[in-house]
């Protein structure tokens, strides 16, 4: 029985031996420098994942070290320490039952720094790709900080700055990349909208290029922008030649007829509005603004019947066009500009003939100019439209102005009604001295 046991004693002791060691990972290290040849000796320090030393060894001269470790969980951090170089730290994560190896490089300052920069710049680009731009621009900062002559860095900072809106900051890295590379074509068009608005010769160029890339569609929003800019400054002259380049690089800008058509348009060339109003319509049918425009223009020249059917098309879109003419109509009639006036009153009424105060402005026009009949089917329209009008002053004026109208007439009743019926409710009015005159003389 004592041999037995003697027997059995080592063969447990190699088990448990076996055991232990299967719980460690062989790591191969190399060292290489910048160049990618072997690099040594090299003091290497490794961590656990607690921050505790678990190994201080070196490196023969070839850079190579046979590591032994535990495998766990969370990664080892090494530290790697050379004469004249800058450490470096990387971490270690071993996967059980696998052995590995590791390859690691030390550079010289200036290296490291340009590597700091190239790292900066791809996490910069790892954020573009997940959709984080804002993220993404302080790092490509970071990266021509470390290293100013990353071109595509300079650019991209160019692209974000300029995707943002924000052109007077872009202008500054679009001018150090081109102080570092060519303008590549497929940015063309984002150089012209940097350039342009600091008025930067190269804009031109960018210009060109893009559109001999087949590229000016894209172009298209800078020089409206130019265009914009122009008639903040007052040059309408030069807005126009800029609206027009934008539409021939992109016809389906309507934005640019429309502001053509708008200059036109408070300029009082209405004809030449209408031109660039109708082109606005043609690819963008519901544009309110030209629609307003359209029915103003056709107004203005006096032009009755295609006013109104461009208000009922201006109408379809922004019901409170009606209030605007409206607006407008009362401002005339107070000034008494009543030839225009009356054109918008027409208007009104043939959108809503119970129209109560075009109506009334209407039935006042026609009794200044002495054309008695409309005169008088309008006041009496505007009377049985709005009888409780709270306009008390405007009520006592359509009576007076149909008591007038009667007295004309030779209908003593209906004048001696109206005057009356305006005395009473305006007793001290504009016109309530001339009704009192009138009812004596009756």
């Amino acid at each position: 029985m004592q041999k037995l046991s003697r027997s059995v004693l080592p063969l447990a002791m190699l088990l448990v031996a076996s055991a232990a060691w299967a719980q460690r990972s062989q790591v191969d290290l190399q060292v290489h420098d910048m160049n990618g040849a072997e690099l040594g000796p090299v003091s290497i320090t490794v961590f656990s994942p607690q921050g505790e030393v678990v190994v201080q060894d070196e490196t023969r001269k070839n850079g190579r070290l046979r590591l032994r470790l535990t495998v766990v969980d969370e990664p080892y951090r090494l530290l790697l320490q050379k004469d004249g170089l800058p450490e470096r730290e990387v971490e270690l994560q071993l996967v059980e039952g696998r052995d590995r190896t590791l390859t690691v490089q030390l550079w010289d300052e200036e290296t490291a720094i340009k590597q700091q920069a190239i790292d900066a710049f791809n996490e910069g680009i790892g954020k573009i790709q997940a959709g984080d731009a804002s993220g993404a621009l302080p790092l490509f900062e970071q990266a021509v900080e470390l290293d100013p002559t990353i071109a595509a860095a300079h650019r991209t900072i160019a692209a974000l700055l300029h995707n943002l809106g924000r052109l007077d900051e872009a202008l500054e890295p679009a001018r150090r990349y081109l102080e570092l590379e060519a303008m590549p074509p497929e940015f063309a068009s984002m150089f012209f909208d940097i350039f342009a608005p600091a008025e930067d010769p190269r804009a031109e160029e960018a210009k060109q290029m893009a559109i001999e890339a087949g590229m000016g569609a894209d172009l298209a929003p800078g020089v409206f922008s130019q265009g914009v800019q122009a008639v903040r400054g007052g040059n309408t002259e030069r807005a126009i030649e800029l609206f027009r380049e934008a539409a021939s690089l992109n016809p389906r800008l309507h934005q640019a007829y429309r502001n053509i058509g708008t200059i036109h348009f408070n300029n009082g060339d209405f004809e030449e509005a209408l031109v660039e109003l109708n082109r606005t319509l043609e690819l963008d049918p519901r544009n309110q603004e030209a629609l307003r425009m359209k029915y103003f223009s056709f107004a203005s020249l006096g032009n009755l019947e295609d006013s109104i059917e461009a208000g009922k098309a201006w109408i379809a879109v922004n019901p409170t066009a009606g209030r605007q003419v409206q607006f407008q109509a009362q401002q005339l009639f107070d000034q008494e500009a009543f030839g225009n006036a009356k054109l918008y009153d027409e208007s009104l009424i043939a959108w809503d003939d119970n129209h109560p105060r075009a109506h009334f402005r209407l039935g006042v026009i026609y009794r200044r100019s002495a054309d008695s009949v409309p005169a008088k089917d309008h006041l009496t329209r505007y009377l049985e439209s709005a009888p409780d009008d709270e306009d008390v002053e405007d009520l006592a004026r359509a009576h007076y102005e149909l008591g007038i109208l009667a007295v004309n007439a030779s209908d003593t009743g209906a004048a001696r009604e109206h005057l009356s019926k305006s005395l009473e409710m305006a007793p001290e009015g504009e016109f309530a001295e001339v009704a009192r005159a009138a009812l004596d003389q009756l």
